[in-house]
């Protein structure tokens, strides 16, 4: 009998022992720890300090894990600061016994794009002038031997760029390119100029070997946006109760036309006042995250680029035969739109 209560003790003294030594493993981290490892795992990976801020433990697939905002001190003070095209996201899953994982991040992500939006912003310059914005989502991707295709966030555009270059079948770059033009077209010549210009755009990507896998906006945005009113008159348009009006036999809601023939001659006004350093300068603080914004009443023109690989990757279920021939490689494949909603009256 004593030997039976000594078993049992010391079963108990084990077990005691056991929820102690996995209860001294689990452990909460604070804010400013989980603060400080991400941050020194971002300057290791980009070679540059981070401000990692609203930290918070989340759940996914049942799994736990710490999530912060991150974003590069760099940018504080410039117009990047704020704009959520610029910050990204960082998480370390919280293993068993309260272990941690190490940093993963998608900073790569943004900083892909950053390497693209250099790279090709000097050519877009040379062809549409001073008044652009970019906005790109840049997808390296490697064949694995099941035959998938796997994205890899690491930057570095060149290198990825020449591996694409050496091995199309196995490596490849998904490039969404949308270019925004600040600047309207007013006439039939200046219109089939613009359309030039986007054909001579493709066939330099196709140089570069960014065309198999494109999908390509260019969309040409009223300047009087850039209007030191706009956002007064603005605040006015979206909530004002639209109204129904034929636009080239279409039936589209548009703002009341008094609000619009007032705000496109007082807009137009200012911006005949205005120089070529002040317009860029008021375009330089819009932010990427907001261009949409400008694209339901301002957007003067449109025209659109997709590569049949794009299509195949993306929009499998829309391709049509046209689609399978068309090569953009005469003019005539450049279609130059104006929407319906337009809202700027010119007379």
């Amino acid at each position: 009998m004593k030997t039976g209560l000594k078993k049992s003790a010391l079963l108990l003294l084990l077990i005691l022992l056991l929820i102690f030594s996995l209860t001294a493993c689990s452990r909460n981290y604070s804010n400013e720890e989980i603060r400080e490892t991400i941050a020194k795992a971002l300057y290791e990976d980009y070679g540059e300090e981070f401000v990692v801020d609203r930290i918070g433990i989340r759940t996914a697939n049942k799994i736990k894990f710490y999530q912060a905002r991150i974003y590069p001190k760099s940018i504080i003070g410039t117009p990047k600061e704020g704009d959520k095209y610029y910050y990204g996201k960082a998480s370390i899953d919280i293993l068993s016994y309260g272990k941690l994982s190490a940093v993963a991040d998608n900073y790569g992500v943004i900083k892909m794009n950053e390497e693209i939006e250099k790279y090709l912003m000097p050519q877009i310059k040379k062809l549409f002038g001073e008044r652009v914005l970019l906005k790109t989502d840049v997808k390296y991707k490697e064949k694995e031997e099941s035959g998938y295709f796997t994205q890899y966030l690491e930057h570095n555009l060149k290198h990825k760029l020449k591996q694409v270059r050496l091995d199309p079948e196995n490596k490849r770059l998904e490039l969404e390119l949308y270019v925004y033009i600040f600047d309207r077209i007013d006439s039939e010549r200046e219109k089939e100029e613009r359309r030039k210009q986007i054909f001579d755009y493709v066939q330099y990507l196709k140089e570069e070997g960014l065309f198999k896998y494109l999908e390509l906006g260019v969309i040409f945005i009223d300047e009087r946006v850039l209007a030191p009113s706009y956002w007064e008159y603005a605040r006015d348009i979206y909530p004002a109760n639209l109204v129904e009006e034929e636009v080239e036999g279409e039936i589209v809601c548009l703002p009341p036309r008094d609000l619009r023939k007032e705000m496109s001659e007082v807009l137009q006004g200012e911006i005949d006042g205005m120089s070529e350093e002040k317009l860029l300068a008021r375009m330089g603080r819009i932010r990427k995250s907001g261009l949409k914004d400008f694209i339901k009443y301002n957007m003067h023109y449109i025209a659109l680029v997709y590569s049949l690989g794009i299509l195949e990757v993306k929009y499998p279920t829309s391709i049509t035969e046209e689609d399978k021939k068309n090569k953009y490689d005469t003019l005539n494949n450049i279609i130059l739109e104006r929407p319906y909603n337009y809202m700027y009256i010119n007379n």
